[in-house]
């Protein structure tokens, strides 16, 4: 699936695939996902291997050594995202696999393991279409991230930064900047037949 998945342009958009997410009575775990990739803007492979001693009390920054670049990449860590691991630790704490990893359905199954990335699809796949929304996987939240921030005015620059990409113009790709979002801002901002 890779780039087909989509990114939502707005905060509300995305709360409301969090609203359906939320209605998974059985576990938190994937709204949780959902709320800490977008947060933190990390890469689901990196997000999904966050363990509890990253979140220490004290630390302000997760380094995360980048799975698909092998780069080190810091992240603050924000209110947000304490919040968000705190509801974890109250779902996972008395689980019979409590291990390392946040995001680990702590069962017997899991065996403690990251939650696996066709899991994480399924989810998000179907809560993003009981919200109203086609081709919502496992990039999504990281690229809504970049795109509002993106519409909202943030540098380009800075957006790669926090992506942790290589380049502005694969940002662009990345967060869903076509050839038909350009052109609708050229009809936009043009002076009009009257110029």
């Amino acid at each position: 699936m890779g780039n087909a998945m989509v990114a939502l342009k707005t905060a509300e958009e995305v709360k409301a695939v969090s609203a359906e997410l939320a209605r998974n009575t059985k576990t938190n775990l994937f709204r949780c996902l959902w709320a800490m990739q977008f947060e933190s803007a990390l890469r689901f492979g990196d997000a999904v291997k966050l363990t509890w001693d990253q979140f220490a009390e004290g630390k302000t920054h997760l380094s995360i050594k980048q799975e698909k670049t092998g780069k080190l990449h810091k992240v603050a860590i924000t209110p947000a995202m304490r919040s968000i691991v705190q509801a974890r630790r109250e779902e996972a704490a008395d689980r019979p696999k409590f291990g390392e990893y946040i995001f680990s359905l702590s069962d017997l199954r899991s065996k403690g393991k990251p939650v696996s990335h066709n899991a994480v699809l399924t989810e998000y796949g179907k809560c993003g279409r009981r919200a109203g929304f086609l081709d919502v996987g496992s990039h999504t939240p990281r690229k809504s991230k970049g795109r509002i921030l993106f519409e909202n005015g943030a540098p380009l620059e800075h957006i790669t930064k926090l992506l942790g990409q290589a380049n502005p113009a694969s940002t662009l790709f990345y967060i869903g900047f076509t050839q038909e979002t350009a052109d609708t801002l050229s009809e936009e901002f043009s002076l009009g037949e009257e110029w």
